[in-house]
């Protein structure tokens, strides 16, 4: 046999013992037990349970991260199995068990909120974090004993959904007026939640006979409160960068 048939043969061997291997060594697994929706509502509740297995030889450190906030005294992180103690610090740095078994995780915690609600005087202004999405119920990396990270990771995202922003944005469907819908989006995303929903329902209404002066009652009285809203706000902040 030539040399160069002898290297082929061996190539040739490699490549069958590579496709031979067990498929459980190839990398990290995440089993989740009772997986959680895609979709949550802000302040929701959320319990599970992640089990890591095919944890890389290489790896001393387990680190896990959520975007959850803690519910109740219940920690936010429960490891079992000789992982560490529960926690409520995230990124949590948890050691990898001997021998490179599986590590379970239970994770509890509640969906942020994206909602904020500020009194100005007689005018409530409800605004709406843009962020509602990319959220992680987990992110899990893996480092070495010399805490370098190692290329194994997995995360799991989730979204917030917000009835009020929802509801809205079906009214707004309703409207046919591209200037009304700009106007009413607008009073919206400034905080003016209840008056522009007031404003979307009065021009949903008009078909049915309601007055179009009560629909430019309504868009005065807005322009009224949006005006003190501002008003009263840069009062504020003047005020505070007064020394």
């Amino acid at each position: 046999m030539t040399a160069q048939a002898a290297a082929a043969v061996s190539h040739l061997l490699l490549l069958l013992a590579l496709l031979c291997m067990p498929a459980g060594v190839a990398g990290l697994q995440v089993g989740v037990e009772e997986a959680p929706p895609d979709t949550v509502a802000e302040g929701e509740v959320v319990d599970f349970t992640i089990t890591l297995s095919g944890i890389p030889p290489a790896a001393d450190t387990v680190i896990v991260d959520t975007d959850l906030v803690q519910q109740g005294d219940t920690p936010l992180l429960s490891p079992s199995g000789g992982g560490g103690n529960a926690t409520n610090t995230t990124p949590a740095s948890l050691p990898v068990p001997a021998g490179g078994s599986g590590l379970s995780i239970r994770i509890h915690g509640q969906a942020p909120a994206v909602t904020k609600v500020t009194q100005c005087g007689a005018v409530t202004l409800t605004t709406y974090d843009p962020k509602r999405s990319g959220y992680a119920y987990y992110r899990v990396r893996f480092t070495d004993e010399k805490g370098r990270p190692l290329a194994e990771s997995d995360t799991r995202l989730f979204s917030i959904a917000v009835d009020a922003v929802d509801e809205f944005r079906a009214k707004l469907n309703q409207i046919s007026d591209p200037f009304m819908r700009t106007y009413l989006q607008d009073l919206f995303e400034k905080g003016l939640v209840n008056e522009a929903n007031a404003l979307a329902d009065y021009e949903m209404s008009r078909g049915a006979g309601v007055p179009l002066i009560w629909t430019v009652g309504g868009i005065v009285l807005t322009a009224v409160l949006a005006l003190i809203a501002g008003i009263w706000i840069g009062g504020r902040e003047s005020g505070g960068n007064e020394e």
